[in-house]
């Protein structure tokens, strides 16, 4: 694997795997789960290059979208990997690898039946942790009210974070450089955003 190819084949080393293996050094670590075409990650690597930068992404045509983008910028500092997210969280990476974990935008599945498909359950939640520094900072966005709800009461059920906002542990979001693709649609749809806060307990 180059070191300017994005895409991470996972088959070429032996599970698990840490930072050092796909970037061949010790920079901090940013992991966003579900990057969907990749702008924000890659705007944020070509941004910081103090940096290293790697995306999770199940779905085939975003991941291949966001490859073609990135091996046109040759960015050191940047990997995507086709893998489903908690699959790789329990079985891919080493404890203690991320410095920073983010989430935009995670499917709220608003229907009630289908609440049960949400990603941040215990389970989810202990893998989280599991690969984060100590302290290390997990932030998640959404347009949802409800869903952001749960995602704190999660977080705090869990015992393994605390948050970084006083009740109701979560805020509005504020407008940044760096956007999503959903939250630029969000913004010029006039919805609220919401963000909320959590850090890896020692």
């Amino acid at each position: 694997m180059k070191l300017t190819d994005p895409a991470v084949d996972i088959s070429l080393f032996s599970l698990p795997i840490g930072k050092e293996d796909i970037f061949c050094d010790e920079k901090p670590l940013v992991l966003e789960i579900g990057f969907g075409e990749g702008e924000f990650l890659i705007s944020a690597a070509q941004c910081d290059a103090s940096r290293n930068y790697l995306g999770l992404e199940i779905k085939r045509g975003r991941f291949r979208k966001a490859v073609r983008t990135a091996k046109d910028l040759s960015l050191k500092n940047l990997k995507f990997l086709h893998i489903e997210a908690e699959i790789a969280l329990r079985q891919v990476f080493r404890e203690g690898m991320f410095d920073l974990a983010l989430v935009n935008f995670p499917d709220p599945w608003p229907k009630k039946r289908h609440s049960k498909h949400r990603m941040f359950n215990r389970e989810f939640i202990s893998c989280l942790a599991r690969v984060l520094v100590r302290s290390g900072k997990t932030i998640i966005k959404t347009d949802q009210l409800s869903y952001i709800e749960q995602i704190v009461s999660e977080f705090r059920r869990s015992g393994l974070f605390r948050p970084a906002y006083p009740s109701p542990g979560f805020v509005k979001a504020q407008r940044e450089e760096t956007q999503t693709k959903f939250e630029k649609h969000f913004r010029e749809a006039s919805q609220e955003i919401f963000s909320t806060v959590f850090l890896n307990l020692p």
